[in-house]
C-alpha cells in the first residue's frame, strides 16, 4: 500500500511540474508576441491573475505530490491548501474569467475534472493518517 501512496505523489509532482512548465511557456510566448508585434493589446488584469493563481496552484500540486512521495503527515496540509486553491480559482474564474471560444470551454471542462479527481485524492489522503500510512 506505501508504494501505492507513493505512486500517487509521484503523479501529481509530475503533474506539478507538466503545469508549471506550460506556465512558464505561456509567459514567455505573451512576451515574445509583445516584442515581435508591438501593437498586439497587452493581457488584461484578468488574464494575468489567473496566470498568477494558476502558477500557484501548480507550485502546491508539485508540492503536494512530494510531501505524498515522502509519505510526510503534512502532505494533509498541502492537499487541503491546494484543493482550496484549486476551488477558489473555479470559483473566481466562473464569474471573472468565462471560456470565449469552444476550445477555452473544452479546457475549463477538463480542469473541472481534474479538480473533482484531486477532490478524491485529497480524501484518500486526508484518511492515510488514520490508516497509519503517513510518517
Amino acid at each position: 500500500m506505501e508504494w501505492a501512496v507513493r505512486g500517487m505523489g509521484v503523479f501529481y509532482v509530475l503533474a506539478g511540474v507538466l503545469a508549471l512548465r506550460q506556465v512558464l511557456i505561456n509567459w514567455r510566448l505573451e512576451r515574445m508576441i509583445a516584442a515581435v508585434l508591438p501593437s498586439s493589446p497587452p493581457s488584461s488584469i484578468t488574464e494575468r491573475a489567473a496566470d498568477v493563481m494558476l502558477a500557484m496552484g501548480s507550485v502546491l500540486v508539485l508540492a503536494s505530490g512530494a510531501a505524498l512521495m515522502m509519505l510526510q503527515p503534512w502532505a494533509v496540509l498541502v492537499f487541503l491548501a491546494c484543493w482550496g486553491a484549486q476551488a477558489a480559482y473555479l470559483l473566481w474564474a466562473q464569474r471573472w474569467y468565462r471560456p470565449r471560444d469552444p476550445i477555452s470551454a473544452r479546457g475549463r471542462r477538463q480542469t473541472l475534472n481534474a479538480f473533482a479527481v484531486y477532490s478524491l485524492a485529497t480524501l484518500l489522503v486526508l484518511s492515510m493518517p488514520l490508516a497509519g500510512l503517513l510518517r
